[in-house]
This record gives C-alpha cells, structure tokens and sequence, in this order.
C-alpha cells in the first residue's frame, strides 16, 4: 500500500473557490489535476505517471500546502478504486482523473502538519514518505 498526497485547489478561470472545488472532488468521487497528456513538462509527467502508477486501495490524502508558514493541510481522505482513470472535468477545466473513494470526506477538523522541506509538499501529487504526516492519516482512518 502506498500512500499520496494531492492537491488541486484553484480554477485558472477565478470562478471558483478552494472549498467548491475540494467539495466537487468529494461528489464526484475522483482526485483530479488539469494536466494531460497534452502537457510536455517534466513535473506533468512525474504526476501523470504516478498516477497511472496508483493501485486500488492505495490510500490517497487531499491537502493544502501553506507557503509561507511551511505545513500541510490534510483536508480529506480515501482510496483509489479499480475503476482508474474516468473523464471529468472541474471548475469547468478538462484534465486527468482517478476515481477515488473518499472515506474521511471534507474534514471539519483538518489536521495541519509542520514540514521543515517544502520542495515535495508543494506540487500536485506525489508519494508520501513523511513519517509525521503518514501517522496522522493511518491515525485519522482509524477514527470513528
């Protein structure tokens, strides 16, 4: 099992919010990101392919990265289904996504995670590997 961070909260066309689109992910049931095969830049490749690398029940967390302030933002979490890939769009934006079952769905009471490297936390999605926030999730599954 492994586990990924996501994170996709802004519409370039300014129509909607962080919270629409986090809420939008949870009705559809997918984790999303704008990029496509279309896109030839090494870090929409790295993206793409990892999310093509994703098995179902692979646990995946939706979070916020704060710049500034150096800490994550878990905001929900679920697990990849067998489904794969499905064709959706959000905020009106055509792109890639993976159906995900979100067990922990918009969290009312987000955890926040301080990190002292930001390089990883503040792209798209990736593999987790930080042993702080890995905790926090397996602790925030097994809440009831």
């Amino acid at each position: 099992m492994t586990i990924y961070g996501g994170g996709w909260f802004y519409d370039r066309k300014g129509k909607y919010s962080r919270k629409e689109i986090y809420n939008e992910l949870m009705t559809k049931e997918i984790f999303f990101t704008d990029y496509t095969d279309d896109y030839t830049t090494k870090n929409a490749q790295n993206v793409l392919n990892l999310l093509k690398q994703a098995k179902a029940g692979d646990i995946i967390y939706l979070k916020t990265y704060h710049i500034k302030k150096k800490f994550v933002e878990i905001q929900a979490i679920g697990r990849f289904d067998d489904k794969g890939f499905v064709d959706k769009t959000i905020g009106g934006q055509n792109g890639t996504a993976r159906s995900v079952n979100w067990v922990k769905k918009i969290l009312s009471n987000p955890s926040f995670i301080e990190i002292p490297s930001p390089t990883e936390h503040n792209t798209t999605f990736y593999e987790e590997n930080n042993a702080k926030i890995i905790e926090e999730i397996m602790k925030r599954l097994d809440e009831k």
